[in-house]
């Protein structure tokens, strides 16, 4: 019998076809990414606007670059932080270095009864304890302060808050904004000039398209933490 003739390869797709068949999967560099993860809306309207997503990424690590301490970091975060402990999920704060002044914070709306604080020092215990915070599945937001991390660091933190149904948030000095990183969201916090209760937000990389100009937001007016902490080692081990 004679042979068959060999079955041509199919056409190679046009990219218009590429982009149909993985819409939810690709994204330009000028242009939103697509993502199927929740978020969780800042409480601050020109925030969300640029916020890929319209809010807090959940199931990512988002890093905080500060210029200082105490600039209002945490109430950029009251808003979110309020709506969790509402949905009665707890908070992790992972060495802060003060103590939060848990009156206050309960003026910003958040349940003080769900907030959870450990105290560690080195930056493998902090680094641990944030691991097992976001392994453990316990919490609706992860915060801590990690002044150095390295890049393989926030990779590892970055993969495993692919699993957590929550939102992560990593506090770390301006200069970090000159390391590599994993995060998908990284923001740098700047006091504005004569304004004691006004951020202004640069957002230093997102999914999506750049934004080079600042975002200007008004802050609830409230004193979140007392005094420095006396930061006392993590007791448990530091294994994997």
């Amino acid at each position: 019998m004679p042979a068959s003739p060999p079955s041509m390869p199919p056409a190679p797709l046009s990219l218009s076809q590429i982009e149909a068949r993985f819409k939810s999967r690709i994204w330009r560099g000028n242009a939103w990414g697509a993502s199927d993860d929740p978020v969780i809306s800042s409480g601050f309207q020109g925030l969300d606007k640029e916020l890929p997503g319209g809010g807090w990424p959940t199931r990512n690590l988002t890093e905080l670059l500060l210029s200082a301490e105490g600039l209002g970091e945490i109430r950029l975060l009251s808003r979110a932080l309020g709506e969790i402990t509402r949905s009665e999920r707890n908070i992790l704060l992972v060495a802060p270095p003060y103590i939060p002044y848990m009156h206050a914070w309960e003026h910003q709306g958040i349940d003080s009864h769900r907030v959870v604080l450990v105290r560690a020092c080195k930056p493998a215990e902090r680094l641990w304890a944030l691991e097992q915070g976001i392994r453990s599945a316990a919490f609706g937001a992860i915060v801590g302060w990690l002044p150095e991390a390295s890049q393989q660091a926030t990779r590892k933190l970055q993969i495993l808050s692919r699993t957590a149904a929550g939102l992560v948030f990593l506090f770390r000095p301006a200069r970090a904004q000159f390391e590599s990183s994993a995060a998908p969201l990284r923001i740098l916090l700047n006091p504005v000039r004569g304004h004691s209760h006004t951020l202004s937000l640069y957002l230093l990389k997102r999914r999506g398209a750049p934004f080079v100009l600042p975002v200007r937001i008004p802050l609830p007016q409230a004193a979140v933490f007392s005094r420095p902490a006396e930061l006392k080692p993590v007791p448990a081990p530091l294994t994997n």
